[in-house]
């Protein structure tokens, strides 16, 4: 019973991977280009969140707290 219960979540890992829109190393290096992004425009206060949707086409959702806006001189 256990090896069909291993055999079954192993199965069910690698569905999960296949279906995966992003790796999920990919996903930790895109959170940390975002959030050392964002960071050069913001003060954080949490992490960055990456959220993407499969559908017709991809959706990306990023989602960051901070505390104020870094100033800087005009552009």
């Amino acid at each position: 019973m256990r090896k069909l219960t291993d055999s079954a979540r192993r199965a069910r890992d690698v569905l999960a991977r296949e279906n995966a829109v992003l790796p999920a190393e990919c996903e930790r290096v895109a959170v940390r280009e975002l959030e050392k992004t964002l960071s050069e425009f913001f003060v954080l206060t949490g992490g960055v969140s990456l959220k993407v949707e499969r559908g017709d086409k991809l959706v990306i959702s990023v989602s960051a707290k901070a505390e104020r806006i870094k100033p800087f001189g005009v552009l």
